[in-house]
């Protein structure tokens, strides 16, 4: 069967509002359906579904196509990944299919490999956990956690044993057939003078699967006073910890019953959360909670609670996801565990509180105002002054103008004053220093060298270095409008087309060619780095944010001389171009406040 017959196939018996319903919560909306778009940030659907036409189109982003282009999006897979994927799901033969080239085959081989490999290290460990004595010290730790044989089998939990060689799971490996090369790719190993060595040793390990139950990745916890405590996959093809969710495949069912999710910090958080009858529960990767992570939750939930320790580096990383879960327009609660304890403790000792703190949690914003305000009243003098700045700051990280005028509201009747001044104060609060000229901050690149703009130091990296592009398109989705010229633009989307070989200048219009031209083709010091590195992944962002700022202030800046040409700003459209304004602002602010950027 030809692609083509196979594609037509799988639309006769697939329903484009069951597939995407998957991943989008759809209402309908006459003869459509719409939900909040899984491919950008918005507050207001713009996603909508045709089940007459069996097409979807996001008037946001402006993504749009059948059930293929949707899987390929939100699986960040190619058209040949997500036809294998949905064929799988109307049962469709495609044995008889054209053959793959030589690219999609190596991609799909090593991808099969891996997957293939966390599968025996997932047997292999929960073997030695439940019935080997090499797995004794890892049975004492979990019987000492309250974790019950329910917990491990569910959690398919495990243990890396000491052993009395170090690479107890590549041989376990090799015997059954897995390549040296493919289990150093996994992450399962690592390379110690030649010789590939087990990653895990004397550690708890915890499957991490991605929201469809494949083994990406894994946690291992120490066992007595092995450092660091706990120890994560490194970054491979397939596990990228700021990515993924723990536990989000078991969860995903309770998650769309409840419309929301509760976000622990911690592995054994989730497992005793389940076990206490909070099946919603899900974790990071010991990592603080990511823009990623974010818009992976918004795909099957529209709240999210947040339920971190009660010590201050808990409450710290609380108060900075409430302004990630905000931006992605989703409602927000934070539950705040006494101080000393942890969800997991709760879970162990008193179920019942556990779960009346879940559903009784407060909305985020009156949390953290309250937080601020501690014990301040009006007669509290300068004390009082204080909690009033600090209950500003939390007032300015607000982005919906409706809700902080509700919170100022709260703060100005517990500390007697007026809630339009302190308004007034939280909307001039950046206003104190003039904004910088424009280009000001983007002249240099991360690494210090003159660079000829973000967007053309961007594109001179994606030119010399054709393997980020893909990348750059999926982590960071980025799209020909995020450029400021068109023209670069174009470049870029002409650069995407081809990747990961690099593009030919005979391939472009003259326009086109000389825009090529003009981008830098040296001083790339990020290259150097490994693909992994800290520093590499920072550049990367950084560039991202800059041409993004860019656009978005240069956007607005036409909307404000739109606004100054009108009588007044009440007329006509001044409402709409008001809104859109304060939009464009609030969005150049989350950017410049997420950190790793000069600006």
């Amino acid at each position: 069967m030809s692609s083509e017959r196979a594609s037509e196939e799988i639309k006769s018996r697939l329903d484009i509002l069951d597939v995407i319903g998957g991943h989008v919560r759809l209402t309908r909306a006459g003869r459509e359906w719409k939900g909040l778009c899984p491919f950008h940030t918005e507050h207001t659907a713009s996603f909508y579904v045709n089940p007459e036409k069996q097409l979807w189109n996001c008037h946001g982003c402006h993504e749009g196509g059948d059930i293929f282009h949707f899987v390929e999006l939100i699986d960040h897979t190619d058209f040949r990944g997500a036809l294998e994927e949905l064929a799988k799901r109307a049962g469709v033969d495609l044995s008889q299919d054209r053959p793959l080239n030589p690219a999609e085959l190596r991609r799909r081989k090593q991808r099969e490999a891996l997957l293939h490999l966390n599968q025996l290290a997932v047997d292999f460990y929960h073997h030695v956990l439940l019935k080997s004595p090499a797995g004794e010290q890892g049975r004492s730790f979990l019987d000492a956690r309250g974790v019950t044989e329910a917990d491990r089998e569910r959690f398919k939990l495990g243990y890396a044993p000491l052993g009395s060689t170090p690479d107890n799971l590549v041989r376990f490996l090799g015997q059954r057939q897995g390549e040296a090369a493919d289990i150093a790719a996994s992450g399962l190993a690592r390379n110690e003078r030649g010789r590939l060595t087990d990653f895990f040793r004397q550690r708890v390990v915890i499957p991490i699967r991605d929201e469809q139950g494949r083994t990406v990745g894994f946690g291992g916890r120490a066992i007595g006073d092995g450092t660091p405590k706990y120890l994560n996959t490194r970054t491979t093809s397939l596990f990228e910890k700021s990515h993924v969710l723990f536990g989000l495949d078991l969860a995903r069912e309770a998650i769309h019953k409840e419309h929301r999710a509760v976000v622990m910090e911690g592995y054994f958080d989730v497992v005793g959360a389940h076990r206490a009858g909070v099946g919603n529960a899900v974790s990071t990767s010991g990592t603080a909670l990511t823009e990623a992570q974010v818009r992976l939750l918004r795909r099957f939930s529209d709240e999210v609670i947040l339920c971190f320790d009660g010590d201050p580096a808990g409450q710290h990383a609380a108060g900075v996801a409430v302004g990630l879960v905000a931006q992605a327009g989703m409602n927000c609660r934070l539950l705040t565990i006494p101080e000393g304890q942890d969800p997991d403790d709760l879970a162990r000792g008193d179920q019942v509180r556990l779960r009346k703190l879940v559903e009784d949690a407060p909305p985020a914003w009156e949390s953290l105002v309250d937080q601020a305000l501690g014990d301040a009243s009006p007669r509290s003098g300068g004390q009082g002054q204080e909690a009033l700045r600090r209950a500003m700051r939390v007032l300015g990280r607000i982005p919906e103008a409706s809700i902080r005028a509700l919170y100022a509201e709260r703060v100005g009747r517990r500390l007697g004053v007026d809630a339009a001044r302190i308004l007034r104060d939280v909307e001039q609060g950046g206003k104190g220093q003039a904004p910088p000229a424009r280009g000001e901050g983007l002249s240099k690149s991360p690494g210090g060298e003159i660079a000829m703009g973000a967007s053309a130091h961007l594109l001179g990296m994606l030119w010399h270095s054709p393997q980020l592009i893909a990348e750059v398109r999926d982590r960071y989705q980025v799209r020909r409008d995020d450029f400021l010229d068109p023209q670069q633009g174009d470049l870029y989307e002409a650069m995407a087309e081809v990747a990961p070989e690099r593009l030919s200048p005979a391939d472009l219009s003259p326009e086109l060619r000389v825009r090529l031209e003009e981008l830098p083709r040296g001083g790339f010091p990020e290259l150097d780095e490994d693909a992994g590195s800290a520093r590499r992944q920072r550049s990367l962002g950084d560039y991202v944010k800059r041409i993004r700022i860019e656009t978005l202030e240069n956007q607005a800046a036409t909307l404000r001389q739109r606004l100054g040409e009108l009588s007044h700003h009440r007329d006509g459209e001044g409402p709409q171009l008001a809104a859109e304004l304060d939009r464009k602002q609030r969005q150049i602010g989350a950017l410049r406040g997420s950190g790793g950027m000069e600006a």
